[in-house]
This record gives C-alpha cells, sequence and structure tokens, in this order.
C-alpha cells in the first residue's frame, strides 16, 4: 500500500469512527484532500462549540446557573454531554423553585405563627376578662344564697326556692367554665367531685325548674326513679344536675304543646364497687333525621338553620353532656323518629359509699371551731378584695368558721398590712386596682422578714384560665381557688396550710 493509501485510509477511519461519515469512495489526491477538509471543519466545528460549553459552564460557577447548552444534530459525544447538563440544570431549576417556594411558605408559617400567638393572647385576655366580669357577681349570688340555706330559721318553702337558686346557679357557673374553657372540655380535662348526694332531692329540684314551662306549653312531664336505685349516690352531683337539665331542656324545648316528656332513672346492674344507673329521657318532640344523629354530639351543630332560628341555642348543650358521660365513663344512646320523637339513653356508673356519709348541712359546722394557732389566738385572715359585694361575702364566711378578718381593697394595701400585722393566711384576688394579686404576692415573697414572707398565700379569684393558674404559682401563690368556691373546700384549704405553716 503507498503512503497515500494509507494517508487515505487513516482519514476515512476518523471520519467515520469519529463523525460516521465518508466524503469520497476513491483513491485519488483529491479524495485525501477533500477527507482532509471535511475532517478540519469538524474538527473546527467541535472546538467552538467546546468553547461555547465552556463559557456557559463557567457562566454557571459565577452563579447564572439556569442557561442551558446548545446541541447540534451531529449528536456526537459533545451533545450527549449536553443534553445530561441540562438535564442537572432542569432538576436544578426544580430544586431551587422548591427552596423558594419553601422559603415563602416559611415566612408565611411565621408570620401565621406570630398571628396565632398574638390571636391566643388576645383570646387568654378575652377570656380572663370575661371570666372576671361573669364569675365575680356569680360568686356573690351563690355565696349569700349557701349562706341563707344554712339558717334554720328559714321555713321550708323559701329555703327550697333558695335551693332552686343553687342548683341553677351551679349549673349556670359549670356552663360558663365550659364555653371559657373548651378547649379542656374536648380533651376531657373536667374535674369531677365525687360526694354523696340525694337523686330523688336532685331530680325533684330539675322537675321543679322545668314545670313552669311543662305547664305553659301543656307537656305532659314526669320523672320516676325506680325503687332498685340507691337514695344516696356517690358522684358530682352538679354534673349529673347538667346531664339532667341539658337532655330535659332540650326535651321541652322540642317537644309541641300537649306533648309528653318521661324522664326514667332505673337501677341498671351492680359491678365491684360500682352501682350502674340508667337514665332515659324520652319527648314526643319533633325529632332527628337519621342522617343527623351521627353529628348532634358535635360542637356548634344544630339539625337545621331553621331549628336554630326557631328554638336558638348555642348548640353546645349536646356537645358538652356527652363529654361529662364520657368522663365519668358512661355512655349515652339516641333513638330518633322523625314527628315522632326522640329519646336518650345514659349509663352512668357510681361508686359504692355508706349510705350515712350523706351530709344534710355543710361538714364545716361539724368541724370544731378552729381557734389557737399559737397562745389560743384566732386564725387571722388578710383578705385582699375590691368587690365590696365578695369582700362582705367572706367576712361572712371567715366569722361561721371563728376566724378573724382584716379586709383590704387592693395589691398595695395588701403589702403594707403584711408588713405591719401578723397575719396567718392571705387571701388575695388576681385583679385588683393600684396593684394587683401578682405584683402584691411577689414583693411579699421578697420580705426581709422570713415569717412574713413565708405567709401562705391563696389566690381566691374569678380569673381561671390555664395562663393565670401557672402566673399564679410561678410569682409564690401557695394554693389557687376560682370564684364562685365552695364554703368546705376554702375553709380546708386555709387549715391545710396553716397547719402546714406550724408544723402540725
Amino acid at each position: 500500500m503507498t503512503k497515500l493509501k494509507e494517508i487515505l485510509a487513516l482519514v476515512r477511519s476518523i471520519n467515520e469512527d469519529e463523525f460516521q461519515e465518508q466524503v469520497t469512495n476513491g483513491d485519488s489526491l483529491d479524495d485525501v484532500h477533500k477527507e482532509l477538509l471535511f475532517l478540519a471543519e469538524k474538527i473546527e466545528c467541535k472546538k467552538k462549540r467546546t468553547n461555547i460549553i465552556i463559557e456557559q459552564i463557567s457562566n454557571c460557577y459565577a452563579g447564572d446557573f439556569f442557561n442551558y447548552l446548545p446541541i447540534s444534530d451531529a449528536q456526537d459525544e459533545l451533545d450527549v454531554f449536553c443534553m445530561g447538563f441540562n438535564t442537572y440544570i432542569e432538576e436544578l431549576k426544580a430544586v431551587m423553585v422548591s427552596r423558594n417556594l419553601l422559603e415563602t411558605i416559611n415566612e408565611r408559617l411565621v408570620e401565621e405563627k406570630e398571628r396565632s400567638e398574638q390571636l391566643a393572647m388576645a383570646r387568654d385576655e378575652f377570656l380572663s376578662s370575661m371570666s372576671h366580669e361573669i364569675r365575680t357577681p356569680l360568686n356573690g349570688i351563690l355565696g349569700f344564697t349557701d349562706l341563707m340555706i344554712k339558717n334554720s330559721s328559714l321555713d321550708a318553702e323559701s329555703k327550697k326556692q333558695l335551693e332552686y337558686i343553687k342548683i341553677s346557679g351551679d349549673i349556670l357557673l359549670v356552663i360558663i367554665n365550659d364555653i371559657l374553657d373548651l378547649a379542656k372540655i374536648e380533651s376531657g380535662q373536667i374535674s369531677l367531685y365525687e360526694k354523696p348526694f340525694n337523686l330523688s332531692k336532685l331530680t325533684q329540684l330539675i322537675y321543679d325548674t322545668f314545670s313552669t314551662k311543662t305547664q305553659e306549653k301543656g307537656i305532659d312531664f314526669k320523672i320516676s326513679i325506680d325503687k332498685k336505685v340507691p337514695v344516696i349516690l356517690n358522684g358530682d352531683s352538679i354534673r349529673v344536675s347538667q346531664i339532667l337539665f341539658n337532655l330535659i331542656s332540650n326535651a321541652v324545648k322540642f317537644t309541641p304543646a300537649k306533648g309528653k316528656i318521661r324522664v326514667k332513672i332505673k337501677f341498671e346492674r351492680e359491678e365491684i364497687g360500682f352501682n350502674c344507673i340508667q337514665v332515659s329521657v324520652k319527648d314526643s318532640g319533633i325529632g332527628i333525621p337519621s342522617d343527623k344523629i351521627e353529628t348532634i354530639f358535635d360542637p356548634f351543630i344544630q339539625v337545621s338553620n331553621d331549628t336554630a332560628r326557631k328554638y336558638g341555642g348555642t348548640g353546645l348543650g349536646l356537645t358538652i353532656t356527652k363529654r361529662i358521660i364520657d368522663i365519668m365513663n358512661g355512655r349515652i344512646q339516641v333513638k330518633s323518629k322523625l314527628d315522632v320523637g326522640t329519646k336518650f339513653i345514659v349509663n352512668l356508673p357510681f361508686s359504692k359509699g355508706n349510705p350515712d356519709a350523706i351530709i344534710s348541712e355543710s361538714s364545716i359546722s361539724r368541724h370544731k371551731p378552729v381557734t389557737s394557732v399559737a397562745g389560743g389566738k384566732k386564725i387571722k385572715v388578710l383578705l385582699a378584695e375590691d368587690n365590696r359585694i365578695n369582700q362582705i361575702l367572706v367576712e361572712k364566711i371567715l366569722s361561721k368558721f371563728n376566724f378573724e378578718c382584716v379586709t383590704v381593697s387592693n395589691g398595695r394595701l395588701a403589702v403594707d398590712a403584711v408588713i405591719q400585722h401578723d397575719f396567718d393566711v392571705v387571701l388575695m384576688d388576681i385583679m385588683m386596682p393600684i396593684m394587683d394579686g401578682y405584683e402584691a404576692t411577689s414583693i411579699i415573697r421578697n420580705l426581709n422578714d422570713e415569717t412574713k414572707k413565708n405567709i401562705p398565700i391563696i389566690a381566691l379569684t374569678a380569673v381561671v384560665t390555664g395562663s393565670i393558674i401557672a402566673s399564679s404559682s410561678s410569682v409564690g401563690i401557695n394554693r389557687y381557688l376560682s370564684k364562685p368556691f365552695e364554703t368546705e373546700e376554702l375553709y380546708n384549704v386555709i387549715i391545710e396550710l396553716v397547719d402546714k405553716k406550724n408544723g402540725i
């Protein structure tokens, strides 16, 4: 083979391998020339494309991420590289867009978090204010009612009417608590108080509460109690009252004139440590559509807008009732037929107790008057309270305990009184003018006198939100009682803290 043919074969092999193309078929010098020109043009083209690719990649390093590399018709290794690089750019763009979107979402989440925190603070302040404004007068109503009920000179009819006020006020208080803290109801964190109570007396009070309304509508309303049901049950009588009140209230509301309501209480069965009682409330009212029965226990739900407009109500009654029953380890069922009536069946367990444990009057009267703390002196209480009616109420209650009471109307005066005089315990309102209970407690806890700085302090306040309770503890308040308070509970807390202070 001549040198010319060897050169031509070499050039053709390069063109064929590199570019999948052969320009000539002869063996002449012209063929060699054409093949070499073709190869030179291809190499020059690759060089230019390579320079463009290098420039584009350099721009990427400089921050211009989204420039694509050019793809030629040659479909050679450079084009394969460019396609791979462009795919990477696409993925990078998607990541960058996702990152920007994520940053935007995060910014919005931060804004929403801040907004939620502001709303939570505003809600907490509103609930604190509402709690104080509603519970403060209610404390006076229930407190004085309780004092009058215990008056032995009261005639039977007057005492019965006061008991109506008391049970209605207790139910109102529970409803206020539930509305002010619906989250607590939803989580099932409801406090239950187990005490002996007379079921017959309780149902009679409930019956009397609705008798006027049922008579006005001409409703045949009857309550019956099975003889097997114990006269005395151990449980939370206020919550039981609330369950009956809500169910009967619904029955009265939705039963037309000349209708019928039957409340039956029967002994269901006996378990270890428990008596299981069944309560049924049946009416001949408007009934509930079958497709609505599953939702009637949801908050703020009523059968229809027409129902809400015609009959009123918040839509919370059955929700609260269901939550209470769940917390009491009971169950509730509903059977209803449209335009025929509705029947609620409630099963509740009550722990067995001593039937003789029923307290006809407050157990406080059975305590011996505590007059000795040191040297035969009475327990001396400092009351910091700005509401005059509540001042009178607490003073009267403390006098029945044979306690000595000094009253001031704000936190500043409370601090001065603690510094200047000796007290065994402080009853501290939280929301007061000039100086509130938090600041007053903080100052007292920082006094130099060890005895005075460690005096027991009981928050006695109408504000009941979780943040208020936490704040009370953080400033050094020993115990927290919400208004309206139970007289017996107040007595027991005072005695407990005074005894602890004196090392008893």
